[in-house]
């Protein structure tokens, strides 16, 4: 159940407050523009919704500020050329977006956010980086099929093209702890790691993956594989199909 409330301020719009989780979670929407864009109130519950089901509420009340902003200024100069996509990033208890004019693109931006906003807020540790990256995009995906729904259209999101080349083998993929920086690479790294995310949430079901992802976000985490043999009971046969599993793009 989502409430709306209003809230004071002598020197700045009152932000748009919305309730979630019986009132655990708390959205404070806030912008400089005399309101909240409706595709924010719109879009917004629907992604939090799919993320908290997923992922679940954090442990203690908790309060995310969502910023409002401009576009960046080289989106200012091409919006002639293409309409202005979502933008959003996470850091803390904030996010600061920029909405767009795509719902669809705009439930994505937030789905990822929020479920990096959530899993910060269970494991301050954090998971590793492809579990982490892996578990966002999927939220995105999530987000917007949702969001899609009530419009009737369809979400396709193919692999994106060209990334065979900068495929890594799963060990490497595991090991990693910053994010490549070509663009190629950078959308390579993204689909293996929502493939493997995928594939281990499918197998172990939604209740044993958040035990294996709050196992891999210890502040001294096993062997990622460790949880999944000796609690799960996968075989080598397993990990040789994930091995393959994330080197098969399309």
């Amino acid at each position: 159940m989502m409430t709306i409330l209003s809230t004071s301020s002598a020197q700045a719009p009152d932000p748009l407050r919305l309730e979630f989780a019986e009132g655990r979670v708390v959205c404070l929407i806030k912008t400089d523009d005399k309101e909240v864009p409706d595709i924010v109130g719109v879009v917004l519950p629907i992604a939090m919704r799919c993320v908290l089901e997923e992922i679940g509420a954090p442990p203690e009340p908790a309060t995310l500020t969502i910023r409002l902003e401009k576009p960046p200024r080289f989106y200012k100069r091409s919006k002639a050329l293409r309409p202005v996509e979502a933008l959003a990033v996470q850091d803390g208890d904030k996010i600061r977006l920029h909405p767009g004019s795509d719902p669809l693109k705009l439930a994505f931006r937030l789905g990822h956010e929020l479920s990096h906003w959530l899993v910060y807020k269970q494991h301050p540790a954090r998971p590793p980086l492809w579990l982490d990256e892996g578990l966002a995009n999927r939220m995105g995906s999530a987000a917007a099929e949702a969001a899609a729904r009530p419009l009737s259209q369809t979400i396709e999101r193919p692999a994106p093209g060209n990334i065979a080349k900068h495929l890594e083998p799963l060990d490497t993929l595991l090991t990693r702890t910053t994010y490549p920086r070509k663009p190629l690479e950078v959308a390579a790294f993204y689909w293996q790691a929502e493939t493997l995310v995928d594939a281990l949430r499918d197998k172990l079901g939604r209740d044993a993956f958040r035990e294996y992802l709050g196992l891999l976000s210890a502040p001294e985490p096993p062997p990622w594989d460790a949880p999944l043999r000796e609690t799960w009971y996968f075989n080598d046969a397993d990990f040789q199909w994930l091995s393959e599993r994330i080197l098969n793009a399309p």
